[in-house]
């Protein structure tokens, strides 16, 4: 008998990570979303009416209206996860703007400018992915044929089914970019994290290093100070001390000197 195991994935492994390979894609896919971009290019072939068996009609409709619905659904949740990231990068963008107007030495500065750059190139590419009016919507012609001087005429199932699929098809096409778009500012944001995280890093250190420098030399000296002042004390006392002895003797040589003789 078959078992429930042998219908299911595999477990997903780790991949190998070529680091050269990866930065080469990474810069490609920036350079490509930070270009303007063409009208996406006519398929070769498209579904067409007569793609569409009678008997299957209702079926295929049914499954076309559903996958219209999923491209649309797919690139308003690309805007969404775009303006998200927007938000993530201004955070992050704000901290460092707010870091550059404190002292810092120019490693941190230039760490930081380098982080803003890259941070603003990917909030400029999320911009991209908002608003996107290159997609395909049903509209009444797709429902009715309208000729000159005539009644419009409702279109058949099969016609619908047709516009909603090659509709699809497109949508899912600008769908595709934008992710590759998206994915794009995603390496950005990531790239100034790394850069950013060294300039916080490159403020911090130093800074603490200072304060620990600080510290003991301020230790030091209070502790200097306090043996200064107890040797002061030490010193007044025993200075007192012989202002009294000398005093004490000065008394009894005018007692002495005043007492009567026999």
């Amino acid at each position: 008998m078959a078992e429930l195991k042998e219908f299911l994935y595999e477990p997903i492994n780790t991949d190998k990570i070529n680091i050269p390979k990866s930065l080469k894609n990474n810069l490609a896919l920036i350079y490509h979303s930070l270009l303007p971009h063409s009208f996406p290019i006519e398929p070769k072939s498209k579904i067409t009416e007569e793609s569409i068996k009678e008997k299957d009609v209702d079926l295929i409709y049914e499954s076309s209206l559903e996958i219209y619905k999923d491209s649309k659904e797919r690139i308003s949740s690309l805007e969404s996860k775009a303006f998200n990231l927007m938000t993530y990068i201004s955070a992050i963008t704000a901290i460092l703007i707010f870091l550059l107007d404190k002292q810092i030495n120019q490693l941190t500065k230039i760490l930081a400018i380098i982080s803003i750059s890259i941070l603003i190139l990917a909030l400029l590419i999320s911009l991209r992915c908002i608003g996107i009016k290159t997609q395909k919507t049903l509209f009444i012609n797709s429902m009715f044929d309208f000729k000159k001087n005539k009644e419009p005429k409702s279109r058949n199932k099969k016609h619908i089914s047709v516009e909603l699929i090659n509709s699809s098809l497109f949508n899912q096409n600008i769908a595709d970019n934008t992710t590759d778009i998206l994915k794009a500012s995603r390496t950005l944001l990531f790239y100034g994290i790394i850069f950013s995280t060294l300039s916080f890093l490159t403020y911090i250190i130093p800074n603490k290093k200072s304060e620990i420098e600080k510290d003991i030399k301020s230790n030091y000296t209070d502790s200097i100070y306090t043996d200064y002042k107890k040797t002061k004390k030490l010193e007044i006392k025993e200075f007192n001390n012989k202002i009294d002895s000398l005093n004490h003797k000065i008394g009894e040589l005018k007692f002495n000197k005043t007492k009567p003789k026999n």
